[in-house]
């Protein structure tokens, strides 16, 4: 097993807006001489705080980090678990990328994004008006689809509830057993307060809609991509986001970690993943 670079502190954290004024809570991670800036893009119901030993993995190997919490989770504002529409986290993304050029200056620019995260990566990728201006896309156990069984009348009511009363949420029915096997992660996790564990109506369906999206326009993706995703998540299915995968003609790297759960990051065998991670980058930032 490859060594734990175990979390590192904040070179500085700061609050910054959105475009709508929405208030963003950022992280930032000098690496010393570094040779590029990776922006760290995280899940669904939790936040920022918990990349923070995935920024140590990128500082090690000369790259600045900076990571944020997006409107509705950890330290930034908004109702929990809800969006209105999906557009306001592409904004949240720019706004992010935009204050970590305030640090960063003109480094060359990477994207690393997990699960909801990953959802918002590709969304923006899609999008020739929303494209992010960084060199390549680390996506990490994408969100594109629930592996999960949700029961139909639950779905039903999520997307009446969407049109008539949209801030309505209900529990999200995440286990801390289905998000990594390792113990010490899932106590963490348990005891994080900055943590939620609702989503609201509108939530979900514009979630669902980003992913129908991603996949009918997979195929105008033209950065590179590495996709790390875990073969036994119980949450997002690998088997969409293989399907999506397949569906890009610009150059992508897939790695099915057999034996990982969702948080590929935060399980027993994460250093293994860093190095995917980290060697993968770095090809493209010279």
């Amino acid at each position: 097993m490859t060594a734990l670079p175990g979390p590192l502190t904040p070179t500085q954290s700061m609050t910054f807006p959105s475009a709508d004024g929405t208030a963003l809570y950022g992280e930032w991670f000098a690496a010393p001489s570094p040779r590029g800036l990776a922006i760290m893009v995280h899940g669904y119901a939790e936040h920022c705080g918990r990349y923070r030993e995935v920024a140590h993995a990128l500082v090690k190997a000369g790259i600045s980090a900076f990571g944020y919490d997006m409107r509705g989770h950890g330290q930034a504002a908004g109702k929990r678990g809800h969006v209105q529409h999906f557009s306001e986290y592409l904004d949240d993304l720019e706004a992010a990328t935009a204050k970590a050029r305030s640090f960063a200056g003109d480094l060359p620019r990477v994207l690393v994004a997990h699960s909801n995260g990953s959802l918002i990566a590709l969304r923006a990728l899609t999008d020739d008006r929303r494209r992010p201006d960084v060199r390549a896309v680390a996506v990490a156990s994408p969100f594109l689809a629930l592996r999960l069984k949700v029961p139909a009348i639950k779905v039903l009511a999520g997307r009446i509830a969407s049109k008539i009363y949209p801030s309505f949420a209900q529990p999200n029915a995440l286990r801390v057993e289905d998000l990594t096997a390792d113990a010490g992660k899932q106590e963490e996790r348990r005891k994080d307060t900055l943590c939620h564990s609702v989503a609201t109506a509108r939530w979900f369906t514009e979630a669902t809609a980003a992913q129908e999206h991603v996949y009918a326009n997979a195929s105008t993706i033209s950065l590179p991509t590495v996709w790390l995703v875990g073969g036994d998540d119980p949450i997002a299915d690998p088997a969409r986001s293989r399907a999506v995968q397949a569906r890009i003609t610009a150059p992508s790297e897939f790695h099915d970690l057999v034996g990982l759960k969702h948080e590929v990051f935060n399980e027993v065998d994460r250093g293994r993943v860093f190095g995917l991670l980290t060697d993968y980058l770095g090809k493209h930032l010279g």
